[in-house]
């Protein structure tokens, strides 16, 4: 429609000016120096209309002579640029498909077309990390120093890219130095935060682990379950770092959330520690809180050594709660392997025959065969206590067999 009007508009405005050359009788009469020139006013019209297109196409001819050299680098530029982007792109999906090798050489070719320094630094980090990926060290470190001369020393991209491949590699100072520049330039930095977690996990630092999960859970970058469980296992590793007196153990429980304190692993851990330290009834009064919110295997283990532990403790009130919980959970194998632990301590044999019998009954362990095997040996039944020996020798071999 718009091409229908133009159309209608040229037209009018051509019958337009043919009306006003034929009806226009006027001349336009020209002097310079001595010289006169007379033309019809048509004629002149026509010729300066003719002098100004004329003037204007010389004048843009010479631009176009003038700015040629200028144009020809701009091409030039350009066709690099479309070129880098090409093998930027190519790399960029060979990096998403595994073909880390192929990634590589085309950021190769990528690098050798980029002029812009912001571009050349992304492509050169992401050949950083396709070298590392194909283990070709020597070249990688080439490119972070190419990194290093592009993006200067305060690179926060190149920063945490070199530590997070340094951590891959077990270089852990190197990595965690590394972060504390990166911590200079940005202080709270999540991803920073999450791969100091894992190289302190790495290192065995628990009380920093701990306190980065804090952190973390916080700012919403990992989920409350998860930072529960890195603080669980950043606990243990408290208890195993270094060896705690009773009051140091005391004062390590009680900073502890109640969660914690229930949470199975953790509970058994700590109650084992205050057995060491002859401490048998705080001992049993964790497994007991943990075990009443948690039922779990690893309470019932340590509940069944409690008897002996070095200490004080009343054995005929362990068994008789013990008893309890079977009326709750009369085909438990770990529990009954823990009363029967519990009668033995107590030198109750038939008793703890019973119950060591009806564990393996319920689910033969080599720990429930090995327990009964030791009972039958002291009462003098050699023959069965060899049985129980091989039953538990078998089964613990197979399941070495199935975890290899």
């Amino acid at each position: 429609m718009k091409s229908v009007i133009w159309l209608l508009l040229l037209f009018t405005l051509a019958v337009l000016l043919a009306l006003f050359a034929r009806e226009n009788n006027g001349y336009a009469l020209l002097f310079f120096n001595q010289w006169r020139m007379e033309l019809s006013l048509n004629a002149f019209v026509l010729l300066f209309v003719f002098l100004l297109g004329g003037g204007y196409g010389l004048l843009k001819l010479l631009d176009w002579l003038v700015s040629m050299p200028g144009n020809v680098r701009q091409y030039q530029a350009a066709r690099r640029a479309s070129n880098a982007g090409k093998y930027h792109r190519e790399a960029l999906l060979a990096m998403f498909e595994g073909r880390h090798l192929r990634a590589e050489r085309n950021l190769r070719v990528a690098l050798a077309s980029q002029d812009n320094p912001e571009l050349r630094l992304a492509d050169t980090l992401i050949a950083v990390r396709a070298s590392h990926s194909c283990r070709d060290f020597e070249r990688r470190d080439a490119y972070l120093a190419q990194a290093r001369e592009i993006g200067g020393p305060r690179s926060l991209a190149r920063l945490m890219l070199e530590a997070e491949l340094l951590g891959e590699q077990y270089r852990t100072r190197e990595a965690l130095d590394l972060l504390h520049q990166v911590y200079a330039i940005s202080p709270k930095l999540t991803s920073a935060l999450k791969l100091e977690l894992k190289l302190r996990q790495q290192e065995n630092h628990p009380a920093r682990v701990i306190e980065l999960a804090d952190m973390l859970e916080r700012s919403e970058a990992i989920d409350a379950g998860q930072a529960f469980r890195v603080r669980a296992q950043a606990r243990l590793a408290q208890l195993k770092l270094v060896p705690m007196d009773s009051r140091e153990l005391e004062r390590w429980w009680a900073s502890l959330g109640k969660d914690e304190r229930h949470q199975p692993r953790l509970a058994a851990a700590a109650a084992r520690e205050f057995g060491r330290l002859a401490l048998i009834e705080r001992a049993e009064t964790i497994v007991v809180e943990a075990l009443e919110s948690n039922w779990d295997v690893s309470l019932l283990e340590v509940y069944g050594e409690l008897g002996r532990m070095d200490g004080k403790g009343d054995a005929v009130k362990r068994l008789a709660r013990a008893e309890e919980w079977l009326r709750h959970h009369p085909n438990d194998h770990s529990l009954l392997l823990a009363l029967g632990r519990l009668c033995r301590d107590a030198a109750l044999w038939g008793k703890a025959r019973t119950y060591l019998e009806a564990s393996v009954a319920v689910t033969a362990t080599p720990v429930a065969h090995a327990e009964l095997g030791q009972l039958l040996e002291q009462l003098d039944e050699r023959e069965e206590a060899n049985e129980q020996y091989r039953a538990s020798l078998g089964l613990a071999l197979d399941l070495l067999e199935r975890r290899g």
